[in-house]
Formats: structure tokens, C-alpha cells, sequence
């Protein structure tokens, strides 16, 4: 069955950053996961309504690389966690789109995410060649994994050079919010993208889902 090239579906762990979404998707589903993918339930269901739907996994991260700063985006070709790798065809994409229009001026770093399995005091103590760290993205990945158009777009909220939940992280999480709610054209401009693609290409020539490598200790 043909996507409606306007559909996109939008996960965010926590409800602060499912707000500054839909303020600036202005259209789409948002559903909140909740951290650590908790409300995977909701998810499930939000999947099993809108088959075939573009999904975005949205949210603010933690920045590993030096250089970046709050505000700058985030959109990893490659997703690692402890069960596997997730590579996004499709992150080029967004990242083009980010880098039209209003959103032209904003710093884009693309590389490797990794998912930690737990909340790290300090990013710099965190020994990993990628570009920033989250808790959910590979958790809904996993969940969003049945052959439809996936990305992952995070914001920066905190540093390497500062230790998390320090008097800075408020402005960092502002910023972060910010730059997400003026994400949203490029997310629909993505979304609109790969369904046209999936529509009008063969899906043995084109797969813009994402692939999954499993890590073996």
C-alpha cells in the first residue's frame, strides 16, 4: 500500500521534547516513549496504526565530541548500542534538509550515536569514537524496525567540557529545545522524501529502513 508522502510519525523519550516537536512539526503523530523506551506499549500501538509510516526518533543528547556545542543537531548514520548496530540509509537526507532554509545556518554533526545503558554523570568520561550519547535511540529503533524509512535526530544539551545536571544544563536544554521545535519543516521535508522514493522505487532497489548488525562479545 502506497505512504501518504505528508504521514510521519515522531518518537520522543520525554514529554519536553514531544512539546517542542509538535510546536514545530505542525503536523504528523508525536508519541512520547518515554525514557529508556518505558512506554513502549504506546509505541507499538502508534506503529501498528500508521503501517509503513516514516518514523523520527527525536530527542536532546549528550554531546562526545569536542567542539560541539548546545543548540548544534545530531543526525548519526549509525546507531550503537550494547545489543548491535542500527545504520539509517537515510540520514543524509534530513541532513540536507537541515541545511536548506531557515535551518541553513545550523551546525549538523553526523557520525555514530551510541546508546548508554545508563545515565552518565560526565560525557568526557565516556570512552567512544562518536559524535554523542543518548538512552533511547537503539531501544526504538529496535521497535521501529520492520522495513520502514527510520532517522534519528538529536539535539545537544550537554558537553563534554561541563559534568551533567550542573547549573549549565538548563540553558543547554533550552537551546536544545529550541533547536528541535525549529526542526520540524525539515522533518516533514524528510518525511515527505523517503515515501516518495518508497512510492515510486522498487523496494529491492531502494530501503531507507534501517539495518541492524548484532554485536557478539
Amino acid at each position: 500500500m502506497p505512504v501518504r508522502t505528508d504521514d510521519l510519525l515522531v518518537l520522543c523519550p520525554l514529554t519536553v521534547e514531544a512539546v517542542s516537536v509538535r510546536l514545530g512539526l505542525r503536523g504528523g503523530r508525536v508519541v512520547r516513549a518515554g525514557m529508556r523506551a518505558r512506554r513502549g506499549s504506546a509505541v507499538r500501538s502508534a506503529l501498528r496504526r500508521l503501517p509503513g509510516v516514516p518514523v523520527a526518533v527525536v530527542g536532546v543528547a549528550g554531546a562526545l565530541s569536542e567542539g560541539a556545542r548546545p543548540g548544534d543537531l545530531v543526525v548519526p548514520d549509525v546507531v550503537r548500542s550494547s545489543r548491535g548496530e542500527y545504520h539509517c540509509s537515510s540520514a543524509a537526507t534530513l541532513v540536507a534538509e537541515l541545511r536548506r532554509g531557515r535551518r541553513k545556518r545550523c551546525t549538523v554533526h553526523t557520525g555514530e550515536l551510541v546508546q548508554s545503558d545508563r545515565v552518565v554523570r560526565r560525557l568526557e568520561a565516556t570512552p567512544s569514537d562518536a559524535v554523542a550519547l543518548d538512552l533511547e535511540s537503539a531501544l526504538l529503533l529496535y521497535l521501529a524496525d520492520d522495513g520502514r524509512a527510520v532517522v534519528v535526530l538529536r539535539a545537544v544539551a550537554d558537553t563534554p567540557e561541563r559534568p551533567l545536571l550542573s547549573p549549565a544544563t538548563l540553558p543547554g536544554g533550552v537551546a536544545a529545545l529550541a533547536a528541535l521545535r525549529a526542526s520540524g519543516p525539515a522533518l516533514r521535508s524528510w518525511a515527505t522524501t523517503v515515501a516518495r522514493v518508497k512510492n515510486d522505487s522498487n523496494d529491492s532497489v531502494v530501503n531507507d529502513s534501517v539495518v541492524k548488525e548484532v554485536r557478539h562479545p
